[in-house]
């Protein structure tokens, strides 16, 4: 066996990010179905609730609950240490028991209510930012020619500034019929008649990564205007691997800790799809860019740590778990041959670049983690004992 500090620490055991939430108080909810005026959504117990879609106000602060449109010209806040949106009527407004436009009257009149006119998310508008997503809207219409691409280039890279902003990102995704197709068709490598360049599909993904991350309410709208499959058939068909990495990083941020998305990912094949991007392979048989071949292969295989990590999946669903333990047995696998592989790099590399220990070690962890998580499912090698 060829000695290697990775071999070590997979042997010895990395401490691994592994918590377990069980206060189910403390569960994010699950939107399960939205039909008309109501929604329903599941909590981590499987227990139901339903509320109405549109948000009532009063003169005092109420929580807003997953997936609530929020009538206009009202005072909104954001618990910055919980992230729970909060909202009640401006001072001196009615009660809106008495406005028509606020309330809606019954099934009937909800049913007539055109959804696309509606905000997805409610906040502050901002009108230079609007500026940028009207333009992108425009130009992402237009067919493709380098004239465009510098506009939408030079567009997306503001936007990427202003996203990171829950205000911002929120804004973004506000009219999410025409936002979150534009973005799919902008990262889609084999969008007809022409795709756009390897940049504008890169750029493109940071920007809806960047927006949706560690947001519950912006990852329901992503999840529910069908963005997973169609990044994960980005993912799959990307032949750049700098923009591949985006890709990936994108659907990092739209699956990290909500479990519908998590489920979609590994139902359209994500688990698959990443075992089957050997970028280290790949720069072999092509005499590629070596660097970032490395660069991928580190973000390939943390994204799979994080999707088997219970502490960023607490709440997976039931009809997945059995797919998710025979994934994480194939994962072992090949995570272990891979790690055999980078071992070997090290070896022969003379010097060993820091890449090379960077990967191994990467792949210490994810075995680590993995072994500590399906203890029954992963199988060690023998090198490894």
């Amino acid at each position: 066996m060829v000695p290697c500090l990775c071999l070590v620490a997979a042997a010895a055991g990395i401490p691994a990010r592994l918590h377990i939430q069980d206060n189910a108080a403390d569960r994010a909810m699950e939107i399960e179905n939205i039909h008309g005026d109501t929604i329903c959504t599941v909590d981590g117990n499987g227990d139901q609730t339903c509320y109405p879609r549109l948000f009532v106000a009063t003169n005092e602060f109420q929580a807003i609950k997953p997936g609530q449109d929020i009538p206009p010209n009202l005072h909104v806040q954001i618990d910055m240490q919980t992230g729970q949106r909060m909202a009640r009527l401006m001072p001196g407004s009615e009660d809106p028991a008495d406005r028509k436009d606020l309330v809606l009257a019954d099934a009937d009149e909800a049913a007539k209510t055109n959804d696309d006119t509606r905000p997805a998310v409610p906040g502050p508008h901002n009108e230079h930012l609007q500026e940028n997503i009207d333009r992108l809207v425009e130009l992402s219409s237009a067919l493709v020619n380098n004239k465009q691409v510098n506009s939408l280039l030079q567009t997306l890279g503001e936007l990427e500034e202003l996203v990171h902003e829950t205000r911002h990102a929120e804004q973004l995704l506000r009219n999410r019929h025409v936002v979150v197709p534009m973005f799919i068709r902008l990262s889609d490598p084999t969008h007809k008649p022409i795709p756009w360049p390897s940049s504008v599909r890169r750029l493109s993904s940071v920007v809806l990564g960047a927006a949706v991350q560690n947001n519950r309410e912006l990852q329901d709208i992503v999840h529910i205007e069908g963005a997973i499959p169609a990044f994960v058939h980005s993912m799959e068909n990307e032949m750049d691997m700098r923009t591949a990495g985006k890709h990936i990083f994108a659907l990092s941020a739209m699956v990290r800790g909500h479990p519908g998305a998590h489920m979609q990912f590994v139902d359209r094949g994500g688990m698959r799809i990443l075992r089957e991007m050997n970028p280290m392979a790949f720069v072999a048989a092509r005499d590629d860019d070596e660097y970032e071949a490395r660069k991928l292969d580190l973000r390939i295989v943390r994204f799979v740590e994080d999707l088997f990590n219970p502490e960023f999946n607490p709440e997976i669903h039931v009809d997945a778990a059995s797919l998710v333990a025979q994934n994480a047995a194939v994962w072992c696998s090949t995570l272990a041959a891979r790690m055999m592989d980078s071992v070997e790099d090290a070896e022969t590399e003379r010097p060993a670049s820091s890449s090379s220990y960077a990967r191994c070690s990467a792949y210490a962890t994810a075995l680590h983690s993995l072994k500590a998580t399906f203890p029954e499912t992963c199988k060690m090698p023998a090198e490894f004992g």
